[in-house]
């Protein structure tokens, strides 16, 4: 069955504190955070210091996904906000397999990403070093756009370079209550909702997405 990962990014930045909570008492298991540079992505959003305030203020686990350049610089920042999942694009440092160890040294799950425009196939000399590979489905960083349609014959192939290893597979991007049903079929196991989630009936929204989850 895959999970449903609400991106706080997507929340109300006024009640932060309000959406955390409503998200735990839906039993919420994991929340995704975006941390953007204005470099590597246009937009600016969530840095050590406030994941780290978020995380303090929260139960869930913290699946942070960095797009940001250099990422080397960051990660010992990002590790040190507590996040138990971390993940690294691979387009943004020729450096990956240095954070990945980085990541899995501290005893995190460390992630990579691949932009739409990357073939899985660049993962292969790090399948040995992942616990997740996150898809994105639209141009990271650059919200409202429409889910591409490709990104799910990316998947299924994703899920057969896998074979029997056990890496999960994270969808990001453009996902609504028929989308995530599809990425699911084609073998996503987390399936991060953003907008489609924290919209005028949250509640409702958040229930109608798990329950196409099987």
């Amino acid at each position: 069955m895959a999970q449903i990962l609400p991106s706080i990014f997507g929340a109300n930045i006024l009640s932060l504190q309000d959406e955390l909570r409503f998200l735990e008492e839906e039993n919420t298991e994991i929340l995704h955070v975006d941390l953007m540079d204005g470099t590597f992505v246009n937009n600016i959003a969530f840095g050590p210091n406030q994941i780290a305030a978020m995380k303090k203020a929260s139960k869930m686990t913290f699946d942070v996904h960095m797009m940001l350049a250099n990422p080397e610089r960051h990660i010992d920042g990002v590790i040190n906000t507590g996040a138990e999942m971390i993940s690294v694009h691979y387009e943004s440092t020729p450096h990956v397999h240095f954070i990945l160890q980085k990541i899995k040294k501290a005893g995190r799950k460390a992630g990579v990403v691949i932009n739409p425009g990357t073939p899985e196939s660049v993962l292969e000399y790090l399948l040995d070093d992942i616990d997740y590979i996150l898809i994105m489905t639209i141009n990271p960083g650059q919200p409202g756009q429409t889910f591409i349609e490709k990104s799910l014959e990316k998947i299924r192939k994703t899920r057969e370079m896998i074979a029997g290893r056990h890496i999960q597979i994270e969808v990001d991007g453009g996902v609504n209550l028929e989308i995530a049903k599809k990425v699911q079929e084609a073998g996503a196991d987390l399936i991060v909702v953003g907008g489609a989630l924290f919209n005028d009936n949250p509640k409702a929204s958040y229930q109608a997405l798990k329950s196409v989850m099987h």
